[in-house]
């Protein structure tokens, strides 16, 4: 089931997101969170677009959405210690908005080089998916103890608000 009406390439790369291991899972969301909070998902696609003087560049982060600056390095943070506690052993840290440690294997680089090659709008949908997922404890098999966003918002919540994030550029 998906938030919105999107397209094939999301929900086929769901569906890869949804057969991997628990470790591998957490590994993808370390990726995108990680990509979201150094200003990397944007709609023309920059691996460095705060040094680009472009007026029509949109860059999403979750300050886009009101959430402060610091909401999802707490959040990457969170992330890596439950890695660890995957792992079991200490492998995982973050440092100033990147979580490091994290070697990704051929699956991980196979699906993340797939989330790259997604339009703008397209990463936009999957991180919704993710963050649903995430939220309502059904993107890990394991039972793990899931940080939520803040008291008052729920991931349907987010994803909701990343929707409308969409809606006003026009697309």
């Amino acid at each position: 089931m998906y938030i919105t009406e999107t397209t094939e390439n999301v929900r086929k790369l769901i569906k890869e997101i949804e057969e991997l291991d628990d470790i591998n899972k957490m590994r993808f969301l370390i990726y995108v969170f990680g990509l979201l909070n150094n200003n990397q998902i944007n709609n023309k696609n920059e691996s460095n677009p705060d040094l680009l003087e472009d007026d029509n560049l949109e860059i999403f982060n979750f300050t886009s959405l009101g959430f402060s600056e610091n909401t999802f390095t707490i959040f990457l943070q969170y992330l890596a210690m439950v890695y660890n506690i995957l792992i079991r052993k200490k492998q995982a840290y973050e440092e100033n908005g990147n979580v490091l440690g994290i070697e990704l294997d051929e699956i991980d680089k196979t699906i993340a080089s797939k989330f790259e090659k997604l339009s703008f709008i397209e990463k936009l949908n999957v991180i919704s998916e993710l963050i649903i997922r995430y939220d309502n404890e059904t993107y890990f098999e394991s039972e793990l103890t899931i940080l939520p966003f803040d008291s008052k918002t729920n991931g349907y919540v987010v994803a909701k608000m990343i929707q409308d994030y969409i809606n006003k550029l026009g697309k």
